[in-house]
C-alpha cells in the first residue's frame, strides 16, 4: 500500500447531479496537491433518459468530453488527464457499452443497483440480491468491458452480515478480475459516512476487509479510487490514513504504482 497515491481515475462532475464544483476546479486541486496523472469517470448517460437523476443527460455527453480536452490542453505541461466514464452493466444495454467504450479513453464499472428495474440495493439487501450483483460484475468483466472495477464490495453497504453467498460472490469477481486483468479499486469514498451499524458489526459501509482478504488470494493489481464529487476530495489525506490503517493495514494486495491509459479521443 502507499501513503498516497500519484494518479486518481475515479472523479465526478456536476453533470450527474450528487457531484459538485467545475470541471477546472478538480484539475486545479489534483495538481495543487501533487497528482501526476488524473481521470474524469463521470456517470454514463443511458438511452432514452433512464436513470438520468443520478447521471449526465445524453446531450450532455459531447460538452463533457470537450470540457475535459480543453483541459488537457490548458494543463498538459502539469498533469495528465484522461476521460472515462462509469457505468453499470445491464445486458440490455451492451452494445450501447461498447459504443461508449469507443468514445472514451478508459471505463470504470461501478454496479449500483440490483437490476435494470430495481434502483435501491442499499437496503434491505438480500443473499440473491448479492448474487445478482456477482452475477451482472462477473458478466461485463468476462465480456471485456471495464478497465477498473470500483467498489466491488459495495454490495456490503446494505448487508447486515457476511455470508457464505457474499464469500463466493468475492470470490467470483476476483477470479474475473484476476483472469482477465481488470483492476479492483479499495474505494476511498466509503469512509466518509463513518462507522455504522449493521447487523452485529460497526463498521465501515465500504470499503469491507472480508473481500479485501479474499482478493489478497488471488493474483489481482489494486488502486485507491478517491471517487471525488468535489474538488477539495484530491487534498483529503485522512481517507487514506483510514483505509490503510483500519482495513486493509497488513493485507498483502498487490497495488499498482504508476497506471496510464493510452489516450484514444
Amino acid at each position: 500500500m502507499v501513503k498516497v497515491q500519484s494518479f486518481n481515475y475515479h472523479a465526478h462532475t456536476k453533470r450527474c447531479g450528487h457531484a459538485i464544483g467545475e470541471d477546472e476546479e478538480y484539475v486545479v486541486e489534483a495538481i495543487r496537491n501533487g497528482y501526476r496523472k488524473i481521470g474524469v469517470s463521470d456517470h454514463i448517460p443511458y438511452p432514452n433518459g433512464y436513470l438520468e437523476t443520478d447521471r449526465m443527460h445524453e446531450d450532455e455527453f459531447e460538452e463533457y468530453v470537450e470540457s475535459i480536452q480543453r483541459l488537457q490542453q490548458k494543463y498538459a505541461k502539469d498533469i495528465e488527464i484522461r476521460i472515462g466514464l462509469e457505468f453499470e452493466y445491464y445486458p440490455d444495454f451492451e452494445e450501447y457499452l461498447w459504443d461508449m467504450k469507443n468514445r472514451v479513453d478508459y471505463l470504470i464499472l461501478g454496479q449500483h443497483d440490483r437490476g435494470l428495474f430495481a434502483l435501491d440495493f442499499y437496503k434491505n439487501y438480500r443473499d440473491e440480491d448479492t448474487e445478482l450483483y456477482g452475477k451482472l460484475v462477473v458478466e461485463a468483466i468476462e465480456k471485456g468491458l471495464p478497465d477498473i472495477l470500483a467498489h466491488p464490495d459495495l454490495f456490503m453497504y446494505g448487508k447486515e452480515e457476511w455470508t457464505a453467498t457474499c464469500e463466493k460472490v468475492a470470490h467470483d469477481i476476483c477470479k474475473a478480475a484476476q483472469d482477465h486483468q481488470v483492476l479492483l479499486e479499495v474505494n476511498l469514498n466509503g469512509v466518509k459516512y463513518g462507522k455504522c451499524k449493521r447487523g452485529k458489526e460497526t463498521r465501515y459501509l465500504y470499503p469491507y476487509r472480508h473481500f479485501w482478504e479474499i482478493a489478497a488470494q488471488y493474483d489481482v493489481r489494486v488502486i485507491y479510487g478517491l471517487d471525488a464529487h468535489f474538488p477539495q476530495k484530491y487534498s483529503d489525506q485522512k481517507c487514506y490514513d483510514i483505509v490503510n490503517q483500519e482495513v486493509i493495514y497488513d493485507l498483502p494486495l498487490t497495488f499498482v504504482e504508476d497506471l496510464s491509459f493510452d489516450k484514444k479521443i
